[in-house]
């Protein structure tokens, strides 16, 4: 008994010593910089692995470590990085903070799957880290929509314009931290485009969604892109160079003395990135020739401030100039069909000189008097200041093709079809300032989360075009009109005849106009999870917007639903509807062809039905993850337009309604482990109708119907008048197909193949003066395929030496190979339209890029 009591004797004092131990502790919420709680994340005591928990759903802790000596603390997760924080606490002491982790670009895509499994129906996260890797000449935030967002259609490589679901880009709204973004209205042709707002360098999250969005985001038809720029913890910063440009940023932070990455001790962050662009190198390869001289320029930055426990400030700041100046010299195309080839030769005299200049200056409050309530006073003003002056003569030759592959001179010109001259002039300006002030509340409550806003804008708008085309084709503009008047007279009451002669313009559009206005809005809406384990999720709301020029009060209720279905499968399915309005801004006003400017246009109306499957799931071990989403969009009111490039050519008037509906897909996740790929696909509709037009065809004595009845109006034998029905809308494409694949080689992963992808069915068009109903042409399919090669030349794990702050400073280093359009393929954007001698008429397509390689250094510290 005594040699038991003996053994027992050290375990019981053990136990004792354990029992008396002092300690303390620390609890807090971990989110990140979006403000997002994140769950999983460990807490561990770094001398004593066995001392960690994990935070729960809504990002809380708490943990219990010794008393009256420093112990060091640390956060880890798969999807943000490691932070460390040395603490200290008396015996029954409790310290309570929050601490703000920094995502991890290299692991978003699983904290993308983990989103969706949350069962929260908000917009899709899109992949920040893959998108630097997706190799197009346009190196635009935007550019990478199209891979990754459902619904997304881009179908020219050298412009950041996007249309969703058959809508076109002034449908989509665009935020960064909460301010509404402007891009310019004149810009007619993607080479003339520039930058985007959006830098890439310093997006910290992103959200797209394709429709049936929330009440909170604007008023717009088709859809809303939402990004947030990083609040960085720690100085970082990252440059690159390419035959298409340079930039660069740089982030940090500064915390009060003593504290490190903790949001309520972070006094100060900034980011600051500046980008210019130069595509002298890629506007090479199109048809016209010349000089060129683009040249493209973003500053911007973002910065926050903890005024104090409860206040902080957040500044968004940026300068644009885009400046094309172009000096055409020749162009050459050859277009038809492979037995009917025909080529066209232009020479070209004059130049173009552009520019576009923007700011937005945004500041924006934010007051937190405690975990459950957050309101955000937001002021901000925009001005753009854009200028276009062209005057460019050009003198064509068109001719047939020797197209018989087994004739000596195959590929040459056989003959000559006409001759002729066209002239494009233009002075045209446009003045914006846009002044806005709003507010944003939130309030979180026993699984309720309440958000209101409100917002005013005073807009401003100067406007001045002068611009105007001639052709000279075999008669088409010349002779002069002749006209002779007798009704003339002199004093005398006798009969003086004169006559007229002026030259006639294929087009002329000269106005003038100036609007100053006020619009006011407003939203309020509630998302509420129920159910067990928050497995339903459904959020409500209502908008509401009054514009004191149309005086068209506008109010639209949204809601949104998703659920979890119980089962062992990792399902959500989604469903949203809600009326979905657009109050016209000035450029919708303005018919393009009359130049007269509509001021008592309604707002564009639209009615969305979603619904969406979200299925995540495991293969080879590895996460995946299937996202389809059916539609439909009933739309009223609409303003009818047409494109010419990239430029909207608008009626102005609200004279149409349509519809658009369709099926969206995407899969994504790793084939290749730690590289992620997707695979998307489209099938969508979209028509219109112009109520009360109908269309009068003439035929002549044979049954033969006339192209133009003013021209042969000696030979109309019959006429019959229908109604237009239904027509394919501007943005009508029946289906798009888009892939980016990455891999690398196994013995060398830090080398990766990566692969873009595109393909679309040709988009509609018309010949120029017909009627809309009449734009029922096709362009050809849009293909297009896109490869790169990178290659990691530093990485700091690869130091073998003594480390040093140069080594370990220096993040990464890539150096990029890319091949534009590989298979040098011909696509269309547009046409350019003439007539040769015999007076038929000709649909000239105007290609865009073919095959360009790019070289791209990417450093990273």
């Amino acid at each position: 008994m005594l040699r038991k009591l003996i053994l027992l004797f050290p375990v019981l004092m053990f136990c004792l010593a354990t029992q008396a131990q002092s300690t303390g502790t620390i609890k807090g919420t971990v989110m990140d910089s979006t403000g997002t709680k994140l769950d999983g994340v460990a807490v561990v005591q770094y001398d004593n692995a066995k001392n960690t928990v994990y935070t729960d759903k809504n990002g809380f802790f708490l943990l219990n470590i010794p008393a009256g000596k420093k112990i060091t603390i640390v956060f880890s997760s798969l999807n943000v990085y490691p932070i460390k924080r040395a603490f200290e606490v008396k015996d029954g002491e409790t310290l309570t903070f929050k601490v703000v982790m920094r995502v991890n670009s290299h692991s978003l895509d699983s904290a993308v799957i983990k989103a969706k499994r949350n069962n929260e129906p908000a917009p899709g996260e899109l992949k920040i880290k893959s998108q630097q890797f997706i190799a197009t000449p346009n190196e635009s935030f935007e550019s990478g929509l199209a891979a990754q967002a459902l619904g997304v259609h881009q179908t020219n490589e050298l412009s950041s314009s996007y249309s969703v679901r058959g809508g076109n880009f002034d449908e989509n709204l665009v935020y960064v931290n909460d301010f509404e973004i402007y891009r310019p209205y004149l810009v007619r042709s993607a080479q003339q485009e520039g930058l985007s707002f959006i830098n890439p360098d310093m997006v910290g999250s992103a959200k797209f969604s394709s429709g049936g969005f929330q009440a909170k985001y604007g008023d717009k038809m088709s859809s809303v892109l939402d990004v947030t720029y990083r609040m960085p913890d720690s100085l970082h910063g990252s440059f690159y160079a390419s035959l298409l440009g340079f930039g660069g940023h740089i982030e940090g932070a500064v915390y009060d003395k003593g504290s490190l990455h903790l949001e309520d001790n972070q006094r100060f962050t900034y980011s600051i990135g500046v980008r210019q662009r130069l595509s002298q190198y890629i506007l090479g390869s199109l048809d016209t020739k010349g000089e060129y001289n683009p040249n493209f320029l973003d500053v911007q930055g973002f910065f926050t401030f903890r005024l104090s426990e409860k206040w902080g400030m957040e500044a968004l700041t940026n300068y644009t100039r885009n400046q094309f100046n172009f000096v055409p010299a020749n162009r050459t195309t050859t277009f038809g069909l492979l037995t009917d080839v025909k080529s066209l030769q232009v020479y070209y005299d004059g130049q173009e000189g552009d520019q576009y200049e923007s700011s937005t200056n945004g500041l924006s409050l934010v007051y937190k008097p405690n975990d459950n309530l957050r309101i955000k006073f937001l002021g901000s003003y925009t001005l753009d200041r854009e200028k276009e002056a062209y005057d460019i003569i050009g003198e064509y030759f068109l001719s047939e093709v020797q197209s018989d592959l087994g004739a000596s001179n195959f590929g040459q010109a056989l003959y000559g079809l006409g001759t002729g001259g066209i002239q494009n002039w233009g002075r045209n300006t446009l003045n914006i300032d846009v002044y806005y002030g709003g507010v944003r509340g939130s309030w979180f409550k026993k699984g309720h989360n309440l958000q209101w806003g409100a917002d005013y804008k005073r807009e401003v708008v100067s406007d001045k075009i002068s611009e105007w085309d001639r052709l000279d084709s075999a008669g088409y503009s010349l002779p002069y009109n002749f006209d002779v008047n007798y009704n003339n007279l002199d004093s005398n009451g006798n009969i003086v005849p004169y006559t007229k002669n002026e030259v006639d313009v294929n087009r002329v559009l000269k106005t003038t106009f100036a609007l100053k206005s006020d619009r006011v809005s407003g939203f309020v809406q509630d998302a509420w999870k129920f159910g067990d384990s928050s497995k339903f999720n459904l959020i409500y709301g209502v908008r509401f917007e009054y514009w004191d020029v149309n005086k068209e009060p506008v109010i639209t209720p949204r809601i949104q639903f998703s659920a979890k279905p119980k089962g062992k499968a990792d399902i959500v399915i989604t469903a949203s509807t809600g009326l979905y309005y657009q109050p016209p801004f000035y450029r919708e006003m303005r018919n393009d062809y009359t130049g007269v400017v509509n001021t008592s246009l309604k707002a564009q109306k639209s009615y969305h039905a979603v619904v969406g499957f979200n299925y995540s799931f495991k293969a080879w071990h590895r996460d995946f993850n299937f996202t389809a989403e059916a539609y439909y969009k009933y739309m009223w009111d609409l303003v009818p337009y047409t494109y010419s490039d990239v430029q909207i050519k608008y009626l102005g008037t609200n004279a149409a309604k349509g519809y658009a509906y369709g099926l969206d897909m995407r899969l994504n996740g790793e084939l290749a482990k730690g590289a992620e790929s997707w695979i998307s696909m489209s099938l969508m509709h979209s028509a219109e109708i112009l109520p009360g037009v109908y269309n009068t065809a003439y035929f002549d004595s044979a049954g033969n119907e006339l192209p133009n009845s003013a021209n042969y109006a000696s030979k109309i034998a019959d006429s019959t008048t229908t109604k237009t029905g239904y027509f394919p809308r501007p943005n009508d494409q029946l289906v798009t197909f888009n892939m980016f694949f990455q891999d690398y080689i196994p013995k060398f992963p830090f080398i990766k193949l990566h692969i873009n992808l595109v393909f679309a069915t040709g988009l509609p068009f018309g010949a120029p003066g017909a009627a809309l109903y009449k734009d029922t042409y096709r362009m050809p399919f849009y293909r297009r395929v896109d490869m790169g090669f990178s290659g990691q030349l530093w990485d700091p794990s690869w130091a073998k030496r003594q480390k040093t702050k140069f080594n370990q400073g220096l993040k990464g280093v890539w150096l990029s190979l890319e091949v534009f359009n590989i298979f040098g393929i011909t696509n269309t954007v547009s046409y350019l339209w003439i007539r040769d001698s015999y007076g038929d008429q000709y649909a000239v397509p105007n290609y865009l890029t073919s095959r360009r390689v790019n070289a791209k250094l990417i450093v990273n510290f």
